[in-house]
């Protein structure tokens, strides 16, 4: 979430919704750097999070569409305790099956949050929708997906989403579409055209042959078109001379976790994190410009199989 105007706290005797969660769930404080809570879920069957503003968090799942508001106490507390509490909204469920969720993003200027949809059956269908976070209401934009998988990132400067395809074609490269303003969602409901969109014109997977890749995660840095890709990789013991300690390459530095390598049977697993920036060529087209850094790090023996098969959870404070 972005950071937040207050530090606060949070637990079951300050929650509105008490009563019926008992439950609660960490939040990170990225201003402290501590963590706090917020108000537990009822419905955590493959939930995704949009955060809009500093105050807002909705949360979409398989059971459920909800609001979360952080909101000053009234009657503001006596005492020194925390003035800031959490208020739960539930809407009636979304125009589509949350299973079929391909892609999404928040409009960080429009209030305004794009769900993309892909159903798996044999008449495959496309569609993205808009909520608008003011009015509270769903709309059909057009019979299309936004051109990358999982989360994109709005970045002010492109004006555009930008997220990574996955997609067998175009797997593991950046691409972006031009971020839709309210004179464009405010057309006939499902007749929105496609925004333009395009593709990076570097690869920036791991392009060495002795490195299997598992999984990955965009990362936006929030400033001047910065970010950062998260990929952990699998690399055979009998390939493992090719990352090594010794490295003199200052883009390919390795640095050491605590902990031993993460060996899994006759694997070793890193993390390999690019940072660069975006930007358009004069040709408009989107490109790193030579940007990249590349660093390598360890993942401790500890780490289970299953949860690097899942994409990194990673972000920036």
């Amino acid at each position: 979430m972005h950071a937040r105007d207050t530090c606060f706290t949070f637990g079951p005797s300050t929650s509105p919704s008490a009563q019926s969660c008992c439950s609660v769930f960490p939040m990170l404080d990225v201003r402290s750097r501590g963590f706090t809570f917020g108000p537990g879920q009822r419905h955590t069957l493959n939930p995704i999070y949009l955060p809009v503003g500093t105050k807002l968090l909705f949360t979409l799942s398989m059971g459920a569409f909800e609001m979360l508001r952080l909101e000053e106490r009234r009657p503001p507390p006596q005492d020194r305790s925390c003035g800031m509490e959490w208020s739960r909204e539930d809407f009636a469920h979304q125009p589509f099956n949350a299973y079929d969720i391909s892609s999404y993003s928040v409009h960080a200027e429009e209030h305004t949050f794009l769900v993309s949809t892909k159903t798996i059956d044999d008449d495959a269908t496309e569609a993205t929708f808009a909520f608008d976070t003011v009015k509270l209401a769903w709309k059909l934009l057009g019979n299309w997906a936004l051109p990358f998988d999982g989360r994109g990132h709005f970045d002010r400067r492109l004006e555009a989403f930008v997220g990574l395809s996955k997609d067998p074609g175009t797997f593991g490269q950046l691409c972006s579409c031009q971020a839709p303003n309210s004179a464009y969602t405010a057309g006939h409901e499902g007749q929105c055209a496609p925004p333009p969109r395009l593709l990076c014109k570097e690869k920036l997977f791991s392009q060495d042959p002795s490195h299997r890749h598992v999984s990955a995660t965009l990362v936006y840095m929030g400033r001047e078109s910065k970010f950062c890709l998260v990929e952990c990789l699998s690399i055979d013991e009998d390939n493992r001379q090719h990352v090594n300690e010794d490295d003199d390459c200052p883009d390919q530095a390795l640095v050491k976790e605590e902990g031993d390598v993460g060996l899994h049977g006759c694997c070793v697993y890193l993390y390999r994190l690019t940072t660069f920036s975006l930007s358009l060529d004069t040709n408009g087209d989107l490109t790193t410009s030579g940007s990249c850094r590349v660093e390598f790090y360890r993942v401790p023996d500890a780490t289970t199989k299953s949860f690097l098969a899942h994409d990194p959870v990673a972000f920036w404070m």
